[in-house]
C-alpha cells in the first residue's frame, strides 16, 4: 500500500489594507488631498512669480564660420606640410589627396551629419 501524498500548499499574497484618503464618488472629496486643487495652487504661485513665461531667443548659427575656419585651416596645414617637405610628385599627390579628403569630409560632417548649433 502506498501512502497518499499530502495536498499541495497554496502560496499567495495576503490582502493589504489601504487607507482611503479620497473616498470614491464626487460627494466625498477630501480638500487636503485633492490633486487638482493642489495643481491649481501651484500654477497660481508660478504665474504670480512669472515662472510660467518662456522666452524664445533667436540664435545665430556658428556652423558657417566653423566650416570655413576648419576647411581653410586644415587645407593650409596640409599644403604647408607638403611645401616644407621634399617637393616631388608623390608628396604633391599625397597632399592633393589629403586636401580633397579633408574638404569632402568636413563638408559632409558639417552640412549633412550635424544639426544647426
Amino acid at each position: 500500500m502506498k501512502p497518499e501524498d499530502p495536498a499541495p500548499k497554496k502560496y499567495g499574497m495576503k490582502p493589504r489594507e489601504f487607507e482611503r484618503l479620497n473616498p470614491p464618488g464626487p460627494a466625498g472629496k477630501g480638500a487636503e488631498h485633492d490633486v487638482f486643487a493642489i495643481l491649481q495652487q501651484n500654477r497660481s504661485v508660478e504665474q504670480r512669480k512669472g515662472l510660467g513665461e518662456v522666452e524664445i531667443r533667436e540664435t545665430r548659427s556658428r556652423r558657417k564660420r566653423d566650416y570655413w575656419l576648419v576647411l581653410i585651416g586644415g587645407n593650409l596645414l596640409i599644403i604647408g606640410l607638403v611645401a616644407l617637405g621634399r617637393f616631388n610628385l608623390i608628396s604633391v599627390l599625397f597632399g592633393l589627396a589629403g586636401v580633397v579628403i579633408l574638404s569632402l569630409t568636413i563638408t559632409w560632417i558639417i552640412w549633412f551629419v550635424m544639426d544647426d548649433y
